[in-house]
């Protein structure tokens, strides 16, 4: 019995349109692989940690454990010289938090650890926003995941863009929940509004980006 020859793009065009396809695969991992949408959420570390700190001790504390921790995630792409912008603004954003800690007044002080989470919130859905205009920060993590040739595909592109606009538009939906947890400044609204929202929000975004993802693989 004859083996069934495969067949091979005959061309330069078809052969761009498989690497499209592997692309959608590579891009948009099944299985027990994590969504494109959600291989940043290491680069969140430091921000949990300083919303959980900032609840529990002081705005200090918080602000330097979060700044090691943005140091710790950011080295390995800064070594490899591949710097992520969500990495970056994180390191950024902390050392700025660090330095108004210890030079700004006890009552500015008092302001920014009840309004900190607001703060933290409105940076990252700018830097999301801001990275639209440059590369997604989501494609960043994709493409540690997809070879080179295929981070010019189109519609590699196009998840990414929706990707990271659905973070940013989750992180911009925080801030009002932020900002009335700090102006109430109550247990109930804190854990209402610091907590059990953002967490829906996070976990509303994980489904829209696993569903994008399944989309696009369909």
């Amino acid at each position: 019995m004859e083996d069934t020859p495969i067949d091979k793009p005959t061309s330069e065009s078809e052969a761009t349109m498989v690497n499209a396809g592997a692309v959608t695969n590579q891009a948009v991992p099944n299985g027990n692989e994590k969504a494109a949408g959600s291989g940043f959420l290491m680069a969140a570390v430091p921000w949990l940690l300083f919303t959980v700190v900032a609840e529990r001790g002081t705005l200090k504390i918080a602000s330097i454990g979060a700044l090691l921790i943005a140091i710790w995630v950011s080295r390995p792409g800064i070594q490899a010289g591949k710097p992520k912008v969500l990495e970056l603004s994180a390191v950024f954003t902390f050392a700025a938090f660090t330095v108004a800690a210890f030079l700004v007044d006890p009552s500015v002080a008092h302001w920014l650890e009840r309004y900190a989470r607001a703060i933290a919130a409105g940076l990252l859905a700018l830097v999301a926003l801001g990275s639209l205009l440059f590369v997604p920060f989501t494609e960043q993590y994709a493409r540690e995941r997809v070879p080179r040739q295929a981070w010019s595909s189109p519609k590699f592109k196009a998840i990414n863009r929706r990707l990271t606009m659905i973070w940013a538009l989750t992180f911009a939906a925080m801030v009002p929940f932020h900002i009335a947890a700090g102006a109430i400044d109550s247990r109930p609204t804190n854990i209402l509004f610091n907590w059990v929202t953002p967490l829906a929000l996070v976990l509303v975004a994980m489904k829209l980006s696993n569903a994008l993802t399944a989309d696009a693989q369909a």
